[in-house]
């Protein structure tokens, strides 16, 4: 069935087509009280759906921003895309999504390959076409993105990631300060010989994650030992692998720098009748919904994925509005959540 138009409407409602335009477009002043009440009847019993491709073409306006998400499947873009709508809906904004699908293509190689670029050009172009007025791009791992846009003049916004091209803005969680929490909490409860599991080498989280442990240490006068500390690759398997290399050590807690890796330690202790919360202390990155799924429940760091995305569509707007983005790195807090995962050396 055809859609209707607002020519029907007009022709039913017996009024002019301007009319019904200013009726639908809340334009104040449009029509009486009667006939605006008139037409939006009439428009309800056609089903009246407004033609957004016209509309746009005629204002030279989409209210349209662009994502482009690397992997739709990796857990944190779920999120950061929810806040991203919510900002957008918020101020009458849609978002069209290009999924470049690479964990799903290339899994946790991050090395800088050709076909990469293709398909960035690619999912750019195709929001382009769609006359998006800004873009955001969402990474699936916190590293420095080689990616840019060309000079179309539109505003872009990264987020999960760090631009190698400084100019644009970018959003990240706080992961060197939610760590140094979790370092202080660990050693407040008497542990001294903290086992950690790092992310790769080449993460940005994993790196700033890593220095704010390190800084917990220091100030505690606690000596940094590179021999308790295993670079993973935030997989449950590793999580696991490394928990008998870790416990081997006489460590009396366990910090791993994802959720994944930390329920693979959770695992193995099951298995080897190792009790958690009272023989050994864990502690996650992420608080997915994982940490809930053990008794007791996993202690971990929360980044605030929905306020990264809020604070990703709030810079495009800001600079659709003619606004300048002074600040490029915008750094939001991460919430600590101390669960009975963790317990204090000698605790019964």
């Amino acid at each position: 069935m055809s859609l209707a138009t607002i020519k029907e409407i007009a022709k039913l409602a017996n009024v002019s087509i301007a009319t019904v335009s200013n009726v639908l477009n809340q334009k104040p002043g449009s029509a009486s009280p009667e006939k605006v009440e008139k037409v939006l009847k009439v428009a309800k019993s056609l089903n009246y759906r407004p033609n957004y491709l016209a509309q746009s073409l005629k204002r030279q306006r989409s209210r349209s921003i662009g994502i482009i998400a690397e992997d739709l499947t990796v857990s944190q873009t779920a999120e950061i895309i929810n806040g991203i709508e919510e900002y957008c809906e918020e101020y009458d904004y849609e978002a069209l999504l290009a999924n470049m699908r690479l964990f799903k293509r290339y899994g946790n190689n991050l090395s800088a390959i050709p076909e990469r670029s293709v398909l960035f050009n690619r999912a750019f172009d195709n929001l382009v076409s769609k006359q998006v007025e800004g873009c955001i791009y969402i990474g699936y791992h916190g590293r420095e993105v080689s990616f840019s846009p060309p000079d179309t003049g539109l505003p872009f916004v990264y987020t999960y990631c760090v631009p190698k091209d400084k100019s644009y803005p970018y959003v990240l969680s706080d992961d060197e300060n939610a760590s140094l929490e979790i370092g202080r909490a660990l050693i407040s409860m008497g542990h001294r010989r903290i086992g950690i599991i790092s992310g790769p080498v080449n993460s940005f989280n994993s790196q700033k994650r890593l220095v704010g442990i390190q800084q917990a240490l220091f100030e505690a006068s606690i000596p940094y030992n590179v021999g308790t500390t295993v670079i993973g690759d935030w997989t449950r398997e590793c999580g696991y692998h490394a928990a008998s290399q870790l416990l081997s050590q006489g460590v009396t807690a366990i910090y791993a720098f994802s959720d994944k890796m930390i329920s693979g330690v959770y695992t193995y202790c099951i298995e080897h009748r190792i009790s958690v919360g009272k023989d050994i202390s864990l502690f996650g990155f992420d608080d997915s919904d994982i940490v809930h799924a053990y008794t007791p429940p996993l202690a971990s760091a929360k980044p605030d994925l929905q306020e990264m995305g809020h604070k990703a569509a709030e810079l495009v707007l800001a600079q659709l509005q003619g606004k300048t983005v002074c600040t490029k790195c915008h750094v939001l807090p991460c919430t600590i959540h101390v669960r009975p995962s963790v317990c204090s050396i000698g605790e019964a």
